[in-house]
């Protein structure tokens, strides 16, 4: 029996941070692939608040306990929300050139050890902004940003010749998926919106071929 393990590392989307049902995307996605023929091991390392430098530095500890030798070990990876976040009295997170050059680096890095999928950032919750995830600290989130990033990121994926999954274009264009940012934890999109982002991811051709091999 094939032993297929998957690591999803990222940030808030990817541990499903105010899903109800805490599934997540990764959940409902990977439920849809059970099945007797393999043996599917997924792992979430997803930290919420993290950005895409967090996430370079502790990807390979992670990731190198999980995936064994002998292994079929594959990764996902989704970052670059946190980034784009205006903390009050303190600025952008992490500026954009500086995104870019992290997940290039981040993503070399990983491709280079194993087959690698990128999953693009979801869409800015503008509607719930400010947002006051801690105490004492506040932070905005500008679509225009997410747009900005995301544009940058698919030409980084083209560039390092690694499956990018662009999630702004067909989630921007559904009511249904922006609705769902205005509820649950007024922060990320709630159960309903994690859903879609499975449905979507689970019919990307990419995804499809690790489970036809």
């Amino acid at each position: 029996m094939r032993d297929l393990r998957i690591c999803f590392v990222g940030d808030s989307y990817i541990s499903g941070t105010g899903d109800e049902r805490c599934l997540g995307w990764i959940g409902r996605l990977c439920e849809r692939r059970f099945t007797r023929d393999i043996r599917l091991s997924f792992y979430n390392l997803g930290i919420r608040g993290e950005t895409t430098p967090e996430i370079a530095d502790r990807w390979q500890g992670e990731c190198k306990t999980r995936l064994p030798g002998g292994a079929d070990n594959r990764v996902v990876l989704q970052f670059g929300i946190n980034d784009i976040a205006e903390v009050a009295g303190s600025g952008r997170h992490v500026e954009e050139d500086a995104s870019v050059e992290a997940a290039e680096a981040l993503v070399t890095e990983v491709s280079n050890l194993y087959p690698t999928l990128w999953i693009g950032l979801p869409p800015a919750n503008e509607a719930c902004s400010p947002m006051f995830p801690s105490t004492g600290v506040e932070l905005s989130f500008k679509q225009t940003d997410a747009i900005a990033l995301n544009r940058r990121f698919v030409a980084s994926a083209q560039k390092l010749n690694v499956p990018y999954f662009d999630l702004q274009t067909p989630l921007l264009a559904n009511r249904d998926y922006m609705n769902s940012l205005t509820r649950g934890d007024k922060m990320h999109c709630d159960g309903t919106g994690y859903a879609m982002i499975a449905s979507l991811v689970n019919n990307w051709d990419a995804w499809d071929s690790w489970f036809q091999e």
